[in-house]
């Protein structure tokens, strides 16, 4: 090849690599454009469903509507857009009227679909939208997800789940808050306080009591939030036997049932200082006024937060009296105990005055 036509061949090259090059850009721009008209339309036609779902459902709440259009798969997320919003409202969370509209619109098997093919946003609201709805044709599928990798997803199913029927549920739910620690215990706590306590609280103690040191003090909270008189009863059983220190604090922390502080008292001197510190504060929330002999000592004790709480917990016991605290802090040996009594009535005198 001479050069002219070798020098011509490049030329020639470049120039459908550069026409190539546009027209791949223009097509990538026009179909950006119509991606972008595309979602467009999508989140009108779902702010119109919503719109309207919310109207029909808001109506429904005085009074369900003699006739209710089906629910389309076009229109199912602005539905349960309005359906989660108006549920979650005060007051909302079971209105027949409310469900009688889902009914008739054939809402539960649009869910489901909406569950099968979403996105992850889509498959979470749909979750919680059957939740709300207590269609119980839909327990099996959203037992299936309770072992999602995914801790939104599983959580959310174990909330629907509770809703629809919480006496089948609780006995799958628990286990998982027990294998689970990727569940935060925020919604746990909430997942269980939407709950009837009878339900919940044996399987939430027989739990408790089987579990190791760690998982039981978890539990032991959950438990005393859902019923304090179940959580006597492991609480009990705990501070019976030698445990974590952990689990030691979380009971001395939770604990409601004075009939249980002889177990708290020998706890006072315990090595770990944290369970001294909460034996102390349990003592002052619970005990009596003669307690307030056994809890001197510790006003001595070598931790300034052990020190605080047993002030704290003898200001207690005493009812505040700052005459009897004066006295106490005159008759202390020891310059900390001193000290923080002296700062305890400081802050006894700064309340009253503020």
């Amino acid at each position: 090849m001479t050069p002219a036509l070798h020098a011509d061949a490049q030329i020639a090259f470049a120039l459908w690599v550069g026409v190539s090059v546009t027209v791949a850009a223009l097509l990538l721009m026009a179909a950006v454009l119509v991606l972008r008209q595309l979602a467009q339309r999508r989140e009108r036609q779902h702010q119109r469903a919503a719109a309207f779902w919310r109207g029909v459902l808001a109506d429904a709440r005085q009074a369900p509507p003699a006739k209710v259009p089906p629910l389309t798969m076009r229109d199912v997320s602005g539905f349960v857009d309005a359906w989660n919003e108006l549920h979650d409202m005060p007051g909302q969370a079971d209105d027949p009227g409310m469900r009688a509209v889902a009914e008739r619109a054939g809402a539960a098997p649009k869910l489901e679909r909406l569950l099968a093919r979403g996105s992850f946003h889509d498959r979470v609201m749909a979750i919680i939208a059957i939740g709300y709805l207590r269609s119980a044709s839909s327990f099996e599928r959203l037992a299936a997800l309770i072992d999602d990798a995914s801790p939104i997803i599983s959580m959310s199913a174990a909330r629907a789940l509770m809703r629809i029927d919480p006496q089948r549920a609780v006995q799958q739910v628990v286990p998982q808050i027990v294998a689970r620690h990727d569940w935060v215990d925020g919604g746990v706590a909430q997942l269980l306080s939407e709950a009837e306590p009878d339900i919940v609280k044996d399987p939430l103690c027989s739990a408790a009591l089987r579990a190791n040191d760690e998982v039981a003090s978890r539990l032991v909270r959950f438990l005393a939030d859902v019923s304090p008189e179940a959580a006597a009863e492991v609480i009990r059983a705990v501070l019976s036997e030698p445990h974590d220190e952990h689990l030691l604090s979380t009971c001395l922390q939770v604990m409601t049932d004075p009939a249980d502080l002889d177990k708290v008292r020998p706890l006072l001197a315990h090595p770990r200082w944290h369970v001294r510190m909460h034996a102390a504060s349990a003592l002052g929330r619970l005990g009596q006024r003669h307690d307030v002999e056994i809890l001197l000592p510790l006003l001595a004790d070598p931790q300034w937060w052990v020190r605080y709480r047993t002030a704290q917990a003898i200001a207690h016991l005493l009812g505040g009296d700052e005459a009897m605290l004066g006295q106490l802090r005159e008759a202390q040996q020891d310059r900390f105990a001193r000290d923080i009594l002296t700062q305890v009535i400081a802050e006894q005198t700064l309340e009253i005055t503020t």
